[in-house]
């Protein structure tokens, strides 16, 4: 057996140095570029967070700044329906119901447009007051209502035809109250 020569042994020692030193420094730098790497990941994770802030603030100031024209054309379609609902009520029995339906369902798209301002006025830092529900009456009384505004529209036309077709053939000096009158009590028997 032939020992090796320590020249052999220190050049061996050597080439192990030199490689633990380039291993070493290629560590150190798979290091610093996963450092970097972490940190262009947290960057772009906290511009997505900005992003969707910002994007969630812009949606907020755009459902507040349409709130009160929002809130007005939800009133108005309320009304729209309420009307369609009164109109069909002395027209068209089945039509009423899908009328009172619509109505119903304006007020609640009228109620939930408040509870989403309401909702999103805190992330602009302001405040909102709760929804104010305006749910038609239950059928039947929006109904009887409804026919009685059409009666007291009616009743009114026709007095009013009444009263011309009197001032017409006695003269417009002719006095008369048409008010709470009925045929009973000016002694027309029905």
């Amino acid at each position: 057996m032939t020992r090796p020569s320590s020249t052999s042994q220190t050049g061996d020692l050597e080439r192990e140095m030199r490689e633990a030193e380039e291993a070493q420094a290629e560590a150190e730098a798979a290091l610093k570029r996963a450092a970097m790497a972490r940190a262009e990941a947290e960057a772009a994770q906290r511009r997505a967070r900005e992003e969707q802030e910002a994007s969630r603030r812009a949606w907020a100031q755009g459902v507040v700044d349409a709130y009160d024209s929002d809130l007005a054309a939800a009133e108005t379609a309320i009304r729209d329906a309420s009307d369609r609902f009164a109109d069909a009520a002395v027209r068209d029995i089945s039509a009423a119901v899908t009328a009172y339906m619509e109505w119903a369902e304006a007020s609640l798209r009228h109620y939930t447009l408040q509870v989403r301002a309401a909702t999103v006025a805190p992330l602009l830092d302001l405040e909102a007051t709760p929804g104010e529900r305006l749910n038609p009456p239950p059928f039947s009384q929006a109904l009887d209502a409804a026919i009685e505004l059409h009666v007291a529209a009616l009743s009114g036309r026709i007095r009013d035809e009444v009263a011309d077709e009197i001032r017409t053939r006695l003269g417009d000096n002719t006095q008369f109250d048409l008010e709470g009158t009925s045929l009973s009590n000016i002694g027309i028997e029905q």
